[in-house]
């Protein structure tokens, strides 16, 4: 027998450390009872190696994985959040920063794995998301074994299988996306049997959770779907049609707020205070507020950023879209890499809790998708030009 490739073991590991750091990426908000324990694991498991593989490719020539003019609006918004922690009354500039550099970080290695290791990394991308559904399938089945058919899931704490945690709805719904999403879109490219049939089911009891979960919301992203089949077929102009009725089930599942609370600062916000799922800080003259969590992502960005934050988390997104409607590039191949990145904006609006903290469930709607359509530019004459 002739000798094995050198590099066959490392591409074996390295999907089985995708593959286990996605299971756990996707799937952590529904195991872990404890926020910090869940995020002690996913920085030994994913972060740090992460940090270290990106750190060697930068430093064996890839420097342009980090120095894209693509990512400058993603680093200004990042450098605004941090100038911030200058006039915000209450500041966790620990907790902050920590949530930046993680997402520098998955920026970075998302793109040198879509460089170097594509089909592994989709595949543990889906893989980690069909280890959500699982998880998804065990709460929901726990769940119903104790309420009514008729509460919606998180409605009620409930005592769950395993004494899995009972979450807050919106932080549920946000951790739904970017698994259900993915699996519909490589469901689709596999087709309807065999690995792809699998993958398109996974993506049926993710819709189904979003739906138990928040009936409007979750009838938001089927309609996104939807609108993203109807784009595929040769009458495109019909996806506008679910796309419109999305819209209507967003503002129709969003909260509801008295706006300008949230608008006391508009320009440069109150900064990056400290926030939980329950409150946010404002400060009206010499008097400092506690208001109620807004949940929605671009009010908070507003309240916390101002309208400079707001333009450049605006401009982060517009860069990289800008830049694949100049390649003219097709959509529909490799849709995962974008597919989720509307419903996540969607599900931001109406149900959005964090802005810059480290992982949590919100970055399956935002920072996540983000990072999947960043990674989708990563081609190698943009990293190496000289390279033949």
């Amino acid at each position: 027998m002739p000798p094995l490739p050198p590099n066959i073991m490392q591409g074996r590991w390295l999907r089985w450390w995708l593959t286990l750091s996605f299971a756990v990426m996707f799937s952590g908000t529904f195991l872990f009872n404890s926020r910090i324990g869940f995020l002690n694991v996913l920085d030994v498991l994913f972060f740090l190696p992460a940090l270290t593989l990106l750190t060697r490719a930068v430093v064996s020539g890839d420097y342009r994985l980090m120095t894209s003019p693509l990512l400058a609006p993603l680093y200004l918004f990042i450098g605004w959040a941090a100038l911030s922690f200058a006039w915000a009354e209450e500041p966790n500039t620990s907790r902050a920063v920590r949530g930046m550099v993680q997402l520098i970080v998955m920026v970075g290695i998302f793109r040198w794995l879509h460089l170097y290791f594509r089909n592994t990394f989709k595949q543990a991308l889906a893989n980690g998301a069909l280890c959500c559904m699982v998880v998804a399938t065990m709460v929901m089945i726990s769940y119903y074994t104790t309420q009514p058919l008729s509460s919606p899931l998180f409605s009620e704490p409930a005592n769950l299988i395993f004494h899995l945690p009972s979450l807050d709805p919106s932080v549920a719904l946000m951790a739904m996306v970017a698994p259900t999403f993915i699996l519909l879109a490589q469901g689709m490219e596999e087709g309807v049997s065999g690995k792809g049939g699998r993958r398109l089911v996974g993506a049926a009891v993710g819709f189904a959770f979003l739906c138990l979960t928040s009936l409007p919301l979750g009838l938001m992203t089927v309609m996104l779907g939807l609108s993203w089949l109807a784009s595929r077929r040769r009458r495109s102009w019909l996806a506008v049609i679910p796309l419109l009725a999305g819209v209507y089930l967003m503002l129709e599942g969003s909260s509801d707020f008295t706006l300008s609370n949230y608008f006391l600062h508009p320009l440069i916000g109150n900064g990056l205070n400290q926030e939980t799922l329950n409150n946010v800080l404002a400060q009206d003259n010499n008097r400092l507020l506690s208001l109620a969590h807004p949940r929605n992502l671009f009010v908070l960005l507003i309240h916390s950023l101002g309208l400079v934050g707001l333009v450049l988390f605006l401009a982060s997104w517009i860069s990289p879209f800008t830049a694949l409607l100049q390649r003219q590039v097709n959509w529909h191949v490799d849709a995962a890499y974008s597919i989720a990145v509307l419903p996540g904006l969607f599900m931001a609006f109406a149900a959005g809790a964090y802005l810059l903290v480290p992982f949590h469930a919100s970055w399956l709607s935002v920072w996540l998708p983000l990072a999947l359509l960043l990674a989708r530019l990563s081609e190698r004459p943009s990293i190496r030009p000289n390279s033949r």
